[in-house]
């Protein structure tokens, strides 16, 4: 009796570690040291939205991490960069209601099939560069280095 107990529980936590490891890979990316934003999260299963959040609950950018690869935009113009040491593109995007706003959006695989797609939505040209150097130095697996971003074209 002692011994199926054992198996049982045994079993139990064989059926389990896939599900924890599954949880603890999606983890908001870590925020670069110094920065004055925080992480609102939502989303469930193989979805989480982050999004970077000033003191005054304005939102910088936002990050969605997802087991499947997000559309990327057709026709956007891109540049290229990187995020975390991964390979990114830029897309420039625009929204209807809002011609002036300084939209990007970025795709990048991650580890494992994971992707992330990053949005920015700034109000001006300084907001968005403010976002994009916070962004290119987010670190979204544990103990990674910052990414070095010289020599990208």
């Amino acid at each position: 009796m002692k011994a199926r107990l054992v198996s049982a529980t045994g079993l139990l936590l064989l059926l389990a570690a896939p599900m924890c490891l599954a949880q603890s890979a999606m983890t908001c990316p870590t925020l670069p040291v110094g920065t004055a934003l925080h992480w609102e999260r939502s989303g469930s299963g193989s979805l989480l939205i982050c999004k970077a959040l000033d003191a005054q609950g304005a939102q910088a950018f936002g990050v969605m991490l997802t087991s499947k690869a997000p559309d990327k935009p057709s026709g956007a113009r891109e540049e290229k960069g990187v995020i975390d040491g991964h390979q990114a593109r830029w897309y420039h995007a625009q929204i209807a209601n809002r011609p002036d706003a300084q939209t990007r959006l970025a795709v990048i695989e991650l580890d494992n099939d994971r992707y992330a797609q990053i949005w920015i939505d700034a109000p001006n040209q300084a907001a968005l560069e403010t976002s994009m150097a916070t962004v290119r130095n987010l670190q979204f697996g544990p103990n990674r280095p910052v990414a070095d971003t010289h020599g990208v074209d």
